[in-house]
């Protein structure tokens, strides 16, 4: 009898695991994923006659709803020789602090040729790099005022000479004002950004942007050398595949 009981009692334990078990395995609802926030970086056009090599750096400073902060970092490698070529890394955020002594992992790099009139975006991880055309951008600045899109405002203010990195720099602050409705928003939302801009480098040393929907973001440069870098550099990696989005056929190998 009382083996008949131990049986029994074995049974309902060994039903009651697998409905457990079974009710675990089973979704609960579909896979979901947390959006996705960018940053614009630095841009640094492609300049002949000004070559140099930094670190640029980037600093992000979100604000929750309850007033606490979410700060994150990256710093990577740029360089720009005496043609205008221009090589730069992309690199992962990593949270400041840092307590799990997380790494920023470099997951691309970027080729800027005006001379061939290609750019190149090799991902680390594909080992692919793809080739699009090279176009100059404008040099000029928005225009001040009421903008074409009829919702939003931009002012400029000049704030001086300074100095950055050791560099002569134009100071400059822009206000760009978003009236209601302009992006969806109920109220007016003001994004201001400094710049500290080398007119011998045709590039941005330091760039501070305030916008409450992105939150405060500084970016700059740091061990800045006016000498070209090897031409090693500006080569693209080697075993990597080319995908030319140019409309004809790229040979394996290829250099910018």
């Amino acid at each position: 009898m009382r083996s008949r009981a131990a049986l029994f009692l074995l049974l309902v334990a060994a039903t009651y695991t697998a409905r457990t078990h079974a009710q675990a395995a089973a979704p609960s609802h579909a896979p979901d994923f947390r959006a996705q926030r960018r940053i614009a970086p630095l841009v640094f056009p492609a300049k002949p006659g000004a070559p140099f090599m930094a670190v640029a750096h980037t600093t992000w400073v979100a604000t929750l709803p309850d007033g606490s902060t979410v700060t994150s970092e990256n710093a990577r490698v740029v360089a720009r020789d005496n043609d205008g070529r221009v090589f730069q890394e992309r690199r992962t955020f990593v949270p400041v602090p840092n307590p799990k002594n997380l790494r920023s992992i470099a997951y691309a790099s970027e080729y800027i040729d005006p001379v061939a009139h290609v750019v190149y975006r090799c991902g680390t991880v594909q080992k692919v790099c793809n080739e699009f055309g090279y176009f100059r951008m404008p040099d000029l600045p928005r225009r001040t005022g009421l903008q074409p899109d009829g919702t939003t405002y931009l002012t400029r203010e000049n704030l001086g000479r300074d100095t950055f990195a050791g560099q002569d720099v134009i100071h400059t602050r822009e206000t760009l004002t978003l009236y209601r409705a302009s992006v969806g928003n109920t109220n007016t939302i003001l994004r201001t950004v400094e710049y500290w801009y080398s007119p011998a480098l045709g590039v941005n040393l330091q760039v501070k942007r305030h916008d409450p929907r992105d939150g405060d973001q500084t970016l700059w440069l740091s061990d800045l050398s006016l000498s070209a870098a090897s031409p090693d550099v500006f080569q693209l990696p080697t075993g990597y595949r080319i995908i030319d989005h140019r409309g004809r056929p790229a040979t394996a190998g290829q250099q910018p």
